[in-house]
C-alpha cells in the first residue's frame, strides 16, 4: 500500500499519466517538425534544427515506448 491506497491503483495512475505526456510529447514534436524545422529549412538554416531534433527525440524516445 501507499499510503492508504493499493498501490496497484497507484501504478495503473502513473501508466496513465504517462501514456498522456507521452501523446502531449508527440504532437509538441510534430508541431516542431512542421513549422520550426520546416521553416528552418526554407530559409536555409535547416542543419541546426534537424541536429537539435534528432537530440531532441533521442532524449524522447522513452516517451513512445509507453504509449
Amino acid at each position: 500500500m501507499v499510503g492508504e491506497q493499493y498501490c496497484i491503483n497507484s501504478l495503473k495512475q502513473i501508466t496513465a499519466v504517462q501514456a498522456s505526456l507521452s501523446k502531449v510529447a508527440y504532437a509538441l514534436a510534430d508541431l516542431h517538425m512542421k513549422h520550426c524545422v520546416r521553416d528552418a529549412i526554407e530559409a536555409g538554416k535547416g542543419e541546426p534544427k534537424v541536429d537539435e531534433l534528432l537530440e531532441t527525440l533521442e532524449y524522447l524516445k522513452h516517451f513512445w515506448l509507453v504509449a
